[in-house]
């Protein structure tokens, strides 16, 4: 349904044109979830702005390509892809009070979203719109619906703009932290939510989040990103079981281990370097104890491996998807 090759989208700054995004590649099928995990920093908001067209003014796709349903969306027009956000591809995003409209009721919203894209009148929109408030879970769907945005908590608002993403039953669906403002409770409905409407309607998911537990509850596939790469793509099983890329490593050890009685969290030493600074060799070798001079040198490519898995790591060259990369506590 999805593919993404050799993505590369460039800011402008005072400075000149930085790369935020170098070479990203990864598929997702139809009915597949595909989570996107990863450091602030590392890309993955960008990617996704890339695959919507709503790259800010400052920012461009440079080079690669986005096919969605056989179609290139890279130099897609912004008449073809209005015709596709909302409709075919729908977008939840991390802040739902600089996404939804301040100034208009979250009804009036989704019933615009639904008119531009079905053949629904007025009522008809509106009745939808409140059975979608109804299905996320909102209380008082019928006046909720004439309420605006600042009259919501945020857990509310979230709800809305997954209510406003799921409204016209999209192929696939990108949730860019769907749960962030939400607790525990709540998120896990929101979570079944989602997976109940993806086995109705044949949905694909893209999720990029920070919480491993939930891609490890959500997705069948995972792709790690670092410093505007992809580092890993791996079954979600397998990455856990077997991590490939140190980095994928260091992320596993960091979850708080309630079995274990440890006097300090696991924890990642340094910083993503920033885009205009990349080191010459592997991006991630400035924070790895397992890198050798090759690292600091040669940027790796993304090896395929044996066993269906990738990784950018020179431990993996040769394609043996049995190089051992131990857990490193002087990370």
């Amino acid at each position: 349904m999805l593919e993404i090759q050799n993505l590369q989208t460039k800011f402008r700054t005072d400075d000149g044109e930085i790369t935020v995004l170098d070479g990203v590649s990864f598929r997702i099928s139809k009915g597949e979830t595909v989570g996107v995990v990863g450091e602030s920093g590392s890309g993955k908001s960008v990617t996704s702005l890339s695959i919507m067209g709503l790259l800010p003014r400052t920012a461009k796709v440079s080079g690669g390509e986005i096919f969605f349903n056989g179609e290139n969306l890279v130099g897609a027009s912004q008449e073809r892809m209005r015709s596709l956000r909302g409709k075919e591809i729908a977008m939840i995003f991390q802040e739902p009070m600089s996404s939804l409209n301040p100034v208009y009721t979250v009804g009036s919203q989704i019933i615009e979203l639904v008119r531009n894209h079905t053949a629904m009148n007025r009522k008809q929109a509106r009745e939808h719109a409140i059975t979608m408030l109804k299905l996320v879970g909102i209380p008082r769907a019928e006046e909720i619906v004439d309420e605006y945005p600042h009259q919501l908590s945020g857990g509310m608002r979230q709800r809305v703009m997954i209510a406003m993403a799921m409204s016209c039953n999209p192929s696939l669906l990108v949730a860019d932290e769907p749960t962030t403002a939400l607790d525990v409770t709540i998120q896990a409905q929101i979570l079944d939510l989602m997976r109940d409407l993806q086995n109705k309607r044949e949905m694909a998911i893209m999720l990029i989040t920070h919480d491993l537990g939930v891609v490890a509850e959500m997705c069948d596939r995972v792709v790690v990103m670092y410093a505007g790469q992809v580092v890993e793509e791996a079954d979600v099983e397998q990455l856990f079981a077997h991590p490939k890329h140190p980095y994928t490593e260091g992320l596993l050890g960091s979850i708080p281990d309630m079995d274990k009685e440890e006097e300090y969290l696991f924890s990642i030493g340094g910083t993503v370097p920033s885009p205009g600074q990349m080191p010459p060799g592997c991006r991630f070798a400035e924070r790895c104890s397992k890198a050798f001079d090759k690292c600091m040198q040669q940027a790796p490519p993304l090896f395929a491996l044996d066993d269906g898995s990738k990784s950018r790591c020179w431990l993996y060259e040769s394609g043996d998807s049995a190089a051992k990369v131990e857990r490193r506590g002087d990370l």
